[in-house]
C-alpha cells in the first residue's frame, strides 16, 4: 500500500539534516571500531571488514523493514512515509559506518605491499561475505516480517 499520496513531501532540508546526522554518528562509531582494534593490536583494515559486514547485514535488515511489498511479498520501493528513516538509519548512519573507500584503501595498500593473499581475504571478505550478510539480514527479516503480517491479518 502506498501512502504517498496522503502525506505532504518531506522538506529536503529535513532529509539532509537526518541524513548528516545519521552519517556524523555512523562515522563516529567506525571511528571508535577502528581505535578500539588498534588498542588491542589489530591492524585498521580489520576494524574495516567488521563495520563493513556488520553494515552490510544492518542495511538487508533496514530495506526488509522499510521496503513496501506488493501482495505476493515482493519489494516495491518505499513510501513516502518511511522517507525520513530511510535517510537517517540508510544514507546517513550505515552510510557513515561502513566505508568502500576504506575498503579500496585496504585492498589497494595489500596489492602494492605485494600481500596479494591479504588482498583476496580482504575483497572476499568485504565483498562476498558483505553481500552474503546483507542477504541474510534481508531474507531473515522479511520471513519475519511476513509472520508477523500474516499473524495481524488472522
Amino acid at each position: 500500500m502506498n501512502h504517498q499520496h496522503a502525506l505532504p513531501p518531506v522538506p529536503i532540508w529535513k532529509l539532509i539534516a537526518v541524513a548528516c546526522a545519521g552519517g556524523f554518528v555512523g562515522s563516529a562509531a567506525r571511528a571508535g571500531m577502528e581505535l578500539g582494534c588498534s588498542s588491542v593490536g589489530l591492524p585498521g583494515w580489520t576494524a574495516r571488514v567488521v563495520v563493513n559486514v556488520l553494515g552490510a547485514c544492518a542495511i538487508g535488515i533496514l530495506f526488509a523493514r522499510l521496503c513496501d511489498v506488493d501482495g505476493r511479498g515482493i519489494p516495491v520501493g518505499f513510501s513516502h512515509k518511511n522517507r525520513l528513516h530511510e535517510q537517517l538509519w540508510g544514507a546517513g548512519f550505515l552510510g557513515g559506518f561502513t566505508t568502500v573507500s576504506g575498503f579500496a584503501w585496504d585492498v589497494a595498500s595489500a596489492v602494492h605491499d605485494g600481500a596479494f593473499a591479504r588482498a583476496v581475504v580482504l575483497f572476499t571478505a568485504d565483498a562476498v561475505v558483505g553481500i552474503a550478510a546483507a542477504a541474510l539480514g534481508y531474507f531473515i527479516t522479511m520471513a519475519r516480517r511476513q509472520v508477523r503480517e500474516r499473524k495481524g491479518a488472522a
